[in-house]
């Protein structure tokens, strides 16, 4: 099981390499079945299907042990970091929904559970829910990343922002070192500074805890600097030269397609930095990938999401906006099979909403934005982004 652990952080890192690698590590078990027990052969199986590419079959592997193992702990983890990587958020609650009645109240591990679950309830919209389930499991551990981060997603989805940065800062002690979320709970917390327009914060937030001298080139770690640094960039905020840092940094984490979440946000990366070229190389490799047909999640996630919103990036740096908007049109409803959470996909969505209005597709863009309020009322860059175009619409401004 320990090997099984070592293996699990490295073919869930989201990169090929790694992933690769852990898969060789586990060929010994493989080879010699019999030294295993059932729980043990049904890892070993879960892995192998993630060293495959095949996250569904990782997943219905996983979910066996939680049925048959419901104490499992590795397993409730892996299998709600397989669900939050296909974006399947009904999964994503259920999985650690079905395991808690086999845990006492009284176990002293049992948090931990309440703290996913409180991300699988924000995911399905339960936030009244996931804010009590996620406090619950902050009480038993201050510093239980997944809980402050199912808090800290309702901030953002409900658009109380300031809740939210007051939340983070409150505990920065319990989130900012020593778990895998730190980069990404500095992320949320630079995007509720966007939410006040405080550019210069988001920034220092972002050298600080996001991408700063000490950076590894991670890919999840990536992934996050160049969803942030695409906002302000649709916000036509300027950035200095990080784009280039961070387009070098993907340079050393791409190879062959593997999860193309990754490869969304290296086209991102490669734009802000003027390096088209790059970018359209990505999109050739990924229109390569997707002619032969394949069995690996990645290669349906892909053809179906992946490579439009890829192609749209490059449409949107080329000041072809009305093309990028009718690229993503077709998959906005569809981007939670893309993987992330609601949160990480609204970029797209932004991107979108900023081709219309740069199209003068005024009246589309202020749909998008009204729908947006409905669920956001507090979210200032959807009132600003509003009242600019009903200014441009030669409407009364808000």
């Amino acid at each position: 099981m320990a090997e099984c652990l070592v293996a699990y952080l490295g073919l869930l890192s989201s990169e090929r390499r790694d992933a690769l690698a852990a898969g060789e590590r586990l060929q010994k078990f493989i080879e010699q079945p019999r030294a295993l027990n059932e729980r043990e052969k049904l890892h070993i199986a879960a892995a192998n299907c993630l060293a495959d590419g095949d996250l569904g079959g990782a997943s219905s592997t996983i979910a066996a042990i939680n049925q048959t193992s419901p104490r499992d702990a590795l397993a409730a983890f892996v299998g709600h970091q397989i669900d939050f990587f296909t974006g399947a958020s009904s999964q994503l609650e259920a999985r650690i929904a079905s395991l808690l009645p086999h845990w006492s109240d009284d176990d002293p591990y049992i948090g931990y559970l309440w703290g996913m679950h409180a991300f699988g309830l924000e995911e399905l919209g339960r936030y009244d829910e996931a804010i009590e389930a996620g406090e619950r499991a902050l009480e038993r551990n201050c510093d239980d990343a997944w809980g402050i981060h199912a808090v800290t997603h309702v901030n953002e989805m409900r658009g109380t922002f300031e809740d939210g940065i007051d939340f983070l800062q409150k505990r920065e002690h319990d989130w900012q070192t020593g778990t895998f979320l730190n980069v990404h709970l500095a992320w949320h917390h630079a995007l509720f500074m966007l939410e006040r327009e405080d550019w210069s914060a988001a920034l220092s937030i972002y050298d600080r805890l996001i991408r700063g001298t000490s950076s590894n080139d991670i890919a999840l770690e990536l992934v996050d600097a160049s969803s942030l640094l695409w906002r302000l960039h649709l916000d036509e905020v300027s950035v200095g030269d990080r784009w280039e840092s961070l387009a070098t940094g993907w340079e050393t984490r791409l190879d062959e397609p593997w999860y193309v979440f990754n490869d969304m946000h290296a086209v991102m990366a490669f734009v802000g930095a003027s390096r088209e070229s790059d970018a359209t190389e990505v999109i050739r490799g990924l229109e390569k990938y997707v002619s032969t047909p394949q069995s690996n999640t990645n290669w349906e996630m892909t053809r179906q999401i992946g490579l439009p919103v890829c192609r749209a990036l490059l449409h949107h740096a080329n000041g072809e906006f009305r093309q990028t908007a009718l690229t993503l049109e077709p998959v906005l409803d569809q981007l939670f099979t893309f993987g992330g959470s609601h949160a990480q996909r609204d970029v797209v969505h932004r991107t979108y909403i900023d081709a219309l209005v740069r199209d003068g597709q005024i009246s589309a863009a202020q749909t998008c934005l009204q729908a947006r309020l409905s669920d956001r009322p507090s979210s200032v860059w959807a009132k600003n982004r509003l009242a600019s175009t009903q200014c441009v619409d030669g409407k009364t401004s808000l």
